[in-house]
């Protein structure tokens, strides 16, 4: 009885050592994971930014320097393990400026700030990353910049009802997977770009209310399904292939 009564109680501290390690072990992790943290640092920065260019609104989990969106699930924000991939704040009441860093998100895919009340100019550095793109019903200001034309995996982009003026700019080159743009209700005029009749995805396209002048030329081979232009100042004929499009103003 003795002998056996030894060697079960060798077995139970065995067992107990490993526990024990185990636990370590796993404390080790945890403490390890809180202090590095799980979110990318490039992101950490870029969100920082961003909030103290907003003029640090009221968003559970959001702080001005450093923090983990991904591990701590700060309003609004989606990711992909330790990469940002969403900002959607869409009518948070939000108020301030963009901050000129967005350009440094490393894997960013979307950023909706729709239908809040953000001014100051859109950014010239935006990520390349970027696959939807939405400021609709702000007070944005200035031009939209050269630089959209980085955007080579754009889909969709609303930048409608702002304050936004000057021409569109020939940036659509290599933006050839657009499908949805919407740049209605500002105050853009000149001519649209010759970069336009690049885009071969493009389905949806709304204009109306700006100053556009010129042709309608460079639209008429685009597989275009939905088309607005009223309210511009466009002239010359419409070109036939246009007569098309299904739901055309």
């Amino acid at each position: 009885m003795g002998v056996m009564g030894f060697g079960r109680s060798g077995v139970e501290w065995k067992n107990l050592k490993i526990c024990a390690q185990v636990y370590v072990g796993f404390l080790l992790i945890c403490v390890s994971g809180f202090a590095v943290g799980l979110t990318n640092p490039t992101d950490v920065a870029a969100i920082n930014s961003l909030y103290t260019a907003l003029g640090n609104p009221v968003l559970p989990g959001w702080i001005a320097s450093g923090g983990d969106p991904c591990a701590e699930a700060w309003q609004g924000v989606q990711c992909n393990g330790s990469d940002i991939m969403r900002i959607i704040l869409n009518g948070a009441n939000l108020g301030g400026e963009l901050s000129d860093n967005l350009g440094i998100f490393a894997s960013i895919k979307t950023i909706d700030l729709s239908n809040n009340h953000i001014g100051g100019s859109i950014p010239s550095s935006l990520p390349v990353t970027m696959q939807n793109f939405f400021l609709s019903d702000n007070q944005f200001t200035g031009s939209i910049p050269d630089l959209l034309s980085s955007l080579t995996l754009l889909t969709d982009m609303s930048l409608n009802n702002n304050l936004l003026s000057g021409e569109i700019p020939d940036a659509f080159e290599a933006l050839t997977g657009l499908i949805n743009l919407d740049l209605s209700s500002n105050n853009l005029s000149g001519r649209l770009p010759p970069s336009m009749e690049n885009l071969s995805r493009l389905t949806t396209l709304h204009l109306q209310a700006n100053q556009i002048s010129g042709t309608l030329d460079v639209l008429q081979d685009l597989p275009l399904r939905d088309l607005n232009i009223e309210n511009n100042l466009f002239s010359g004929p419409i070109p036939a292939k246009m007569l098309n499009i299904p739901n055309f103003r």
